[in-house]
Order: C-alpha cells, then sequence, then structure tokens
C-alpha cells in the first residue's frame, strides 16, 4: 500500500513538472516573439502618429494643416530614417575596422568623413522639414515651432519629441 501512494505522488510531481516546465517554455516563446514583432509594427506606425499628435497639440494646428503636415512628416520620415540607416552601417563599419588586428587608417579616414557627409545631410533634411513646416504656420505658431526646435538643440533640451519605445532613432 505505502509503494502505491509513492508511486502515485511520484508521478504526480512528474506530471506538475512537466506542466510548469511548458508553461514557462510557452510564456519564453511568446513573450520573445512579441519582442521580435514589436519594433517593426512601431517603425511603421508609431513615430509618425505620435509627432503629428505632438506638433498638433503644441502649435494648435487646424485639420488642414493637419494634412499638410502629415505630407511632410512623411517625407521627412522616409529620408531621415534612411540616412539613418546608412549612418548605422557606416558606424558599424567604422568599429569593425577600428577592432581589426591592424585597422587600416585611410579606410578609417574615409569613413569618417562618409559619416560626416551623412550628418551634414541629415542636418540638411531637417532643416528642409522646419523650413516646410514654417511655411504652414500662422505668425503664432511660428512662434511656438521655433520654440520647440530651439529646445531640441539646447543643453537641457525642455522638449523631447516622441520617439516611440525603441529610441533606435534618436537625435543626431
Amino acid at each position: 500500500m505505502m509503494i502505491a501512494k509513492t508511486k502515485i505522488l511520484a508521478w504526480l510531481v512528474v506530471i506538475l513538472l512537466a506542466t510548469n516546465v511548458s508553461t514557462i517554455l510557452s510564456f519564453a516563446y511568446h513573450r520573445y516573439t512579441e519582442l521580435k514583432q514589436e519594433p517593426n509594427e512601431e517603425m511603421t506606425q508609431m513615430p509618425g502618429e505620435q509627432r503629428t499628435r505632438f506638433f498638433k497639440e503644441q502649435l494648435g494646428l487646424t485639420p488642414n494643416q493637419v494634412d499638410l503636415f502629415r505630407e511632410v512628416n512623411r517625407s521627412f520620415n522616409q529620408q531621415a530614417r534612411g540616412i539613418t540607416q546608412e549612418l548605422e552601417f557606416l558606424r558599424a563599419s567604422l568599429v569593425d575596422e577600428m577592432i581589426r588586428e591592424t585597422p587600416d587608417h585611410s579606410r578609417l579616414k574615409e569613413l569618417s568623413v562618409q559619416i560626416g557627409a551623412k550628418h551634414a545631410q541629415l542636418k540638411t533634411v531637417t532643416y528642409t522639414f522646419y523650413l516646410s513646416l514654417k511655411k504652414l504656420c500662422n505668425d503664432e505658431q511660428k512662434e511656438q515651432l521655433a520654440r520647440i526646435f530651439k529646445s531640441l538643440v539646447s543643453a537641457d533640451q525642455n522638449i523631447q519629441l516622441p520617439q516611440g519605445k525603441r529610441g533606435k532613432h534618436k537625435r543626431q
């Protein structure tokens, strides 16, 4: 009788252990797939809509201005995202070259120059974005827009533009 109870209890422990392990593995798998999918969705949706909402609220944009803003913002996002991706690639190439056993100094200089040119290109896209926004605004909105952009470049950075949860595309 005692052996039968021990066998039953042993089987119950095995079943409970298997259930717990499968639950943990299932949770880990689903969490991993969720984390893997989130950045792609945010990259295509969140930053643009958050930025639209931010500027609409901060500047008091009319519905017509919001529509025009979306067009300007879409163009800016596409250009800035492309440049930012190129910058990421160039930075990775620079680090790869730096950590080589014998780094090629001319290649390092070339990559540095390319990074500088991409930064300049990004700044050009940014000021073009600002000037396009400025054209949409009335005098009051222009003053607020100037305050927003001044704050973005100041040391204390009073205003942070929405960037989604990724934080990958920070100001350059």
